[in-house]
């Protein structure tokens, strides 16, 4: 399709006149007009009607109007890409999970004013529901997930596993079973502590119990995951956090508490990087998908993240128990 053509439909919808678009456009009357013949011969149907107030949009028009002014844009986009290729510049938003953010955050900002200097990042921090959320309203450009299966109008890059522990006080060791799944249902005897309903983690633990038909014993809902491991060193329950979640806990640091393997790390998350399909993908979000995918496998290669990085992600690696590749993963001990 012929973009000078479509450059000549929308002035002459814009201006109501064959004559003005054609001065508009710098172009002879008789041309503009042959532009609007070929589009509507390829459109097969007409577009434009004479009236005695001027030039008005058929049905057509009116439904390919839209579509044309989202063409050009898309074509100008991908041109002012194409010649920033070299140097990316422009702003993207990009938001992490408050566990990746505690870990990654400053790494992440230092590596774009070294690598990309012109692109105005804005880094937020939110749970992982409510960065779903925003990439289908397309309020931020990328968001860091959980992966739950598929999901409605948004593309993911896996990022990583990484593997969930028991949390517990120091002193109480629940007896669970070496039994994988013998473990895993014992679980469901013990008072917990866990994000709300909408916290990916939250949904990822459910969906494994589920599936084994545990019926976990939720006490606390506390979103704010930073809370979690001091309510646990209190003594009002036991949680199920990633490693990333427990980086700068006090709770840890102190001893107060401890973590321990569930069925031999087989209880894991994944992460994926997420965008969404229906928006234009700029040169300025492009590097910032690979820039945060350099960052983190960095940290998971220096033992910064005690995570493995993803090469697959499937249904299968998604639920609990999973059989995802544990190469480079480092656990806590594997006693109860």
């Amino acid at each position: 399709m012929n973009t000078r053509h479509l450059r000549s439909f929308l002035r002459v919808a814009e201006t109501k006149s064959i004559s003005r678009a054609a001065v508009s456009l710098g172009i002879a009357q008789p041309s503009l007009s042959q532009h609007i013949l070929r589009l509507e011969d390829e459109v097969g149907q007409t577009l434009l009607k004479r009236t005695a107030r001027g030039i008005t949009l058929t049905e057509a028009g009116s439904i390919f109007l839209t579509h044309a002014m989202q063409i050009l844009r898309s074509v100008e986009q991908g041109i002012d890409d194409v010649r920033q290729a070299a140097e990316p510049s422009g702003s993207v938003t990009l938001a992490v999970p408050y566990s990746i953010s505690r870990m990654a955050g400053v790494t992440l900002v230092e590596a774009f004013l070294e690598h990309a200097p012109r692109v105005a990042l804005r880094l937020v921090e939110a749970s992982t529901g409510q960065i779903r959320g925003w990439l289908e309203e397309g309020k931020v450009d990328l968001g860091i997930l959980h992966e739950l299966g598929t999901l409605s109008e948004l593309s993911l890059r896996p990022i990583a596993t990484e593997e969930l522990l028991l949390v517990k006080p120091a002193g109480k060791s629940p007896r669970i079973d070496t039994n994988v799944e013998d473990k895993l249902r014992a679980l469901g005897a013990m008072p917990l502590i866990l994000p709300g309903p909408q916290h990916g983690l939250r949904q990822t633990i459910e969906q494994a119990a589920a599936r084994l038909g545990i019926e976990l014993m939720v006490k606390l809902e506390i979103d704010a995951i930073a809370l979690i491991p001091a309510l646990v060193a209190q003594g009002h329950g036991y949680s199920i956090l990633p490693g990333s979640a427990l980086a700068d806990s006090g709770a840890v640091a102190s001893g107060q508490v401890v973590t321990s393997r569930i069925g031999r790390g087989m209880l894991r998350r994944n992460l994926c990087l997420a965008r969404n399909s229906t928006k234009l993908i700029t040169s300025a979000s492009t590097r910032c998908e690979e820039l945060t995918i350099r960052v983190l496998d960095r940290l998971i290669d220096k033992g910064v993240w005690d995570a493995t990085t993803a090469v697959r992600m499937t249904d299968e690696t998604a639920n609990w128990p999973s059989q995802s590749n544990t190469k480079r993963t480092k656990g806590a001990s594997d006693g109860s």
